[in-house]
């Protein structure tokens, strides 16, 4: 029997989260920040409507000055950094929030929320609730219970990913039971609030001790039945450990009133609610209030379970197509649409490679179609059946197709020989289009943010974890709502979607540019590259032998062997045995990232840092490449089929996964010879690299239009020669190769907002020399320092910055009050526009040249695309044909005031091609 639900709220802890929450930056009317507040209230609904709970409280930290906790030990979270400045004021107006929905708030002088929850458990026990502690606070893993006296469990509940973890889950994700957790954390103790714990004694390690010896106490007494270490750090821990036993238990007798009838939660009180959302501008928010008078708001309403089976539509008619005359009918009706959206169902998440499942298809709110071909559950109907019968229609360019991320669709269309024709309306990249700084572009999330509607989880098809099957294996009946489901939210969000964009500033970048790109896209990831796997084994057998080297060489200078994988250790080497100084310090402890190894590689003689960063440098290439690529190569093509993303970078760049083609390193030998294993793989064919030379640069001398930049491109001079001369005041021929690394570093810099200190650190020179440098510079260039001005003064007036073709990335850094977010403010202000429009730039470049193979005038292929430069497998005969077609497209592609360049090699490898 189910018992009724108690859910309280970490409150600190979740504001905290949904402040840091990646979200873009909100501001109400009056210029009050609200981002935070926008995703708590937005996630707090989200838990209303999808637990239904019978019972809600808040439970909220004190200061951290006058926690009882500071008494005991006060350096108790001293490394604690103040808030941002504008979180307090929003976590105010949430709590006021949650005042007016009349949800009780609990405070108490002294204690922390986790005491407060702890103390709540202990008193209502025997009452018979299900008890939810929304957090993901591992000090709150001490408090979880499987059957409380009165019936019921406590769990905890991490809203962001909608989990339950329960006494099980934990024993199986962390290795050991709720009434262990105190014990563990004695061991342990946690740096986030500055508790020490045992040296060199982690989770893992602590959870293997107190299995063994039953308690922090009895590790402490078996301590000489340990390693050297271990028995050395315990004891060393032995007159701290009670302290930290008394720090790191909640207490459960806090003394504060509390009527569990005063948290009893009927609904949400809309008409108190709404003048809020209406002052802070909450439009969305307001509607989804709405939804929750329509349903009564109260705890009664039918569960969750019930509500992923409902249609978004009342009434919705999902039919099932696994009939030749049902399919027939299908393709007729589907002939008379002028538009329809349509979706498929696969086996994988790669596109080529996947099985077709299915197709879905609807073209009025309400309605779906299912059509199977492959089931193991029920009817389907022959793939080349319906191949042969939907096939005309998919491939009129007459009708236009409708889709959420319809690249995917393409590709899988393709493996069964359907070129889909009437690409019109992508979902997902008009979502991007209209607001790139929305949370997710993915149709879930916006069916809740747009329709107000949760569709159904793949996981109540297949499942999760070990015992997840493919969604040919699940229920025909089931996969049929859902598929119809997934066409037909698609539908009703191209209708609303298509509304915003039809006379707004992007729609001719949408329908001109990202649109058409999207087939491009599936042309390029359907052809893949080939990989030759013996040059990556053997990168990967010299690459182990020299980490080994590493290894044996870094703790010959430790003097002891130990993880260099690990942050904690090689800290205490570097920092406590080698004497080295500190450079920076996180929240959890002292910094051995890159930026501080190269710092202390520059400032100190120590030979460990650069062995280290070497180490690194090749256990991510071995693991993220060498190792990695070959298990990417597709069993049915032998190729690589990177997947290439319209909506992962605000300013409009491509980015690739699997593999991520875009961080491959050019600066390295070994990340260069990475790129000899990508080949090309059909006889009499080569590799064609067709790389854009120095266009930000371009960008910006044409936005800018300084006079004598834009004459060393017209005269095609060396413009990292010309600047260092100009700056220098030496002739060009008499540049050093010094003074031209300085120029090229600043030009390049100026893109990214590189500062003085930035200079020197990557240089190698004085703060100094950098301003000095700097300062000729733009006294030599002015215009590029007006250009950079205007940028900025831009956003300031107009709230986002503006790529060549339109394309807007809304910056609100430079509202606050904050210095840092400010710079990045202005630092990302100039980099959207002239990269942004370099991305524009490519974009259009391979829309052209994509047309170009279409018609037959290039008999090339385009395999990648790779920041600044698109690779392609070209018939070795065509070569000198087809380079100067490919060079005017990309020349071309967007005009410019200054001439563009582009540079095209050929060979038998990505590396060789480059050079």
């Amino acid at each position: 029997m189910a018992h009724p639900s108690l859910y309280i709220i970490d409150g600190h802890a979740q504001i905290y989260r949904s402040y840091y929450a990646p979200f873009r930056d909100l501001t109400s009317p009056s210029g009050e920040p609200t981002r935070a507040t926008y995703v708590f209230c937005s996630s707090l609904f989200n838990l209303i409507r999808e637990r239904r709970p019978d019972y809600l409280v808040m439970a909220l930290d004190t200061s951290d000055e006058t926690v009882f906790r500071r008494d005991i030990d006060p350096d108790y979270k001293a490394n604690r950094e103040p808030p941002p400045e504008d979180l307090p004021p929003q976590a105010d107006r949430i709590v006021s929030i949650v005042e007016a929905m009349g949800v009780p708030i609990l405070r108490k002088p002294g204690f922390e929320a986790d005491d407060l929850m702890a103390t709540l458990v202990e008193r209502l026990g025997d009452r018979g609730l299900d008890i939810y502690l929304v957090s993901k606070d591992k000090d709150l893993e001490q408090l979880l219970c499987d059957k409380l006296p009165g019936g019921g469990a406590v769990r905890l509940y991490d809203p962001g990913k909608d989990q339950v973890t329960d006494s099980a889950a934990l024993l199986e994700t962390k290795g050991y039971a709720p009434e262990l957790a105190v014990e563990i954390q004695t061991l342990t103790g946690d740096s986030t609030d500055n508790v020490p714990g045992v040296k060199g004694i982690g989770v893992k390690t602590a959870a293997k001790l107190i299995d063994k010896y039953g308690s922090a106490d009895g590790v402490l007494k078996n301590a000489d039945k340990l390693t050297p270490k271990q028995k050395e750090n315990v004891l060393a821990f032995a007159e701290q450990m009670p302290i930290t036993r008394q720090l790191v238990t909640l207490r459960r007798d806090v003394e504060f009133p509390f009527d569990p009838e005063a948290a009893r939660f009927p609904g949400i009180p809309v008409d108190r609610v709404r003048p809020i959302f209406e002052e802070l501008g909450f439009g969305r928010l307001t509607e989804r209030l709405e939804s929750f008078r329509e349903e009564g708001m109260a705890a009664s309403v039918a569960p969750r379970a019930a509500e992923a089976a409902v249609a978004p539509t009342a009434g919705a008619d999902y039919r099932l197509v696994n009939t030749k005359a049902a399919l027939t009918a299908l393709a007729r009706d589907l002939s008379k649409q002028p538009a329809f959206a349509f979706d498929t169902e696969t086996t994988a998440l790669r596109p080529v490679g996947a099985e077709l499942v299915g197709l879905s298809f609807s073209w009025k709110g309400g309605t779906g179609w299912y059509v199977p071909v492959r089931s193991t559950t029920g009817d389907t109907l022959p793939v080349d059946l319906v191949v042969k019968t939907l096939g005309p229609v998919l491939t009129d360019a007459a009708i236009r197709k409708v889709g959420q991320n319809l690249k995917y669709d393409l590709v899988v269309l393709k493996q069964v020989g359907i070129e889909v024709a009437g690409v019109y309306f992508d979902t997902m990249i008009a979502s991007f289009v209209l607001d790139p700084m929305r949370r997710s572009h993915g149709m879930n999330a916006l069916s809740r943010e747009l329709l107000d509607y949760d569709p159904i989880p793949i996981s109540d098809l297949i499942g999760k974890g070990k015992d997840q099957i493919t969604i040919d294996e699940a229920d025909l009946a089931r996969v049929c709502e859902y598929a119809a489901e997934d066409a037909d939210v698609t539908w009703r969000l191209y209708e609303v979607l298509s509304k915003q964009m039809a006379g707004s500033p992007f729609e001719k970048l949408f329908y001109e540019t990202e649109m058409p790109l999207v087939e491009v896209l599936a042309e390029m990831e359907h052809n893949g590259i080939a990989l030759n796997t013996d040059i990556l084994a053997g990168m990967s057998n010299t690459m182990a032998q020299r980490m080994s080297e590493l290894t044996r060489e870094i703790h010959a200078h430790a003097g002891h062997e130990f993880n260099i994988d690990s942050t904690k250790q090689l800290a205490n080497v570097l920092f406590d045995e080698q004497g080295l100084p500190v450079i920076r310090k996180t929240k959890t402890g002292r910094s051995t990232d890159a930026d501080t190894l190269e710092a202390l590689k520059r400032t100190t003689d120590s030979p460990i840092p650069p062995l280290v960063l070497e180490y690194r440098e090749l256990a991510k290439l071995k693991g993220t490449y060498v190792d990695t690529l070959p298990e990417m190569i597709c069993e049915r093509t032998g190729r690589v089929h990177a997947s290439f993303n319209q909506t992962g970078a605000v300013t409009g760049r491509l980015s690739s996964s699997d593999p991520n083609l875009q961080n491959v390193p050019v600066r390295t030998e070994a990340g260069r010879q990475i790129r000899s294993a990508f080949v090309v793989g059909l006889k009499d064919h080569t590799l064609l690299v067709a790389d854009y030379s120095q266009i930000e640069l371009r960008v910006l001398a044409h936005f800018c239009q300084d006079d004598k930049l834009m004459e060393a491109f017209r005269t095609g001079l060396d413009i990292h020669a010309f600047v260092a001369a100009q700056v220098n005041g030496v002739a060009i021929e008499e540049v050093t190769r010094d003074q031209r690394s300085r120029a090229k570093a600043v030009n390049f810099g100026i893109i990214y907002g590189q500062t003085a200190f930035g200079l020197a650190r990557s240089l190698d020179i004085s703060r100094s020399d950098a301003e000095s440098f700097i300062a000729e510079y733009f006294l030599r260039y002015p215009r590029i320092r007006l250009f950079i001005d205007e940028c900025i003064d831009r956003v300031r007036k107009k709230g986002y910055a503006e790529t060549i073709l339109g394309r807007r990335r809304p910056i609100e850094e430079l509202r606050s009050r904050n210095k840092q977010r400010v710079a990045f403010g202005e630092r990302i202000a100039v980099n959207t526009v002239i990269q942004g429009s370099a991305a524009d730039l490519i974009k259009k470049a391979m829309i052209d040249i994509h047309r170009a193979i279409k018609e037959g005038r290039l008999q090339s292929k385009m395999l990648l695309q790779v920041h600044d430069e698109l690779v392609f497998e070209t018939p070795k005969q065509r070569v000198e044909a087809e380079t100067p077609i490919i060079r005017e497209l990309m020349t071309t592609a967007i005009p410019l005031d200054v001439p563009i360049a582009v540079d095209i090699a050929t060979g038998p490898n990505w590396l060789e091609s480059k050079e």
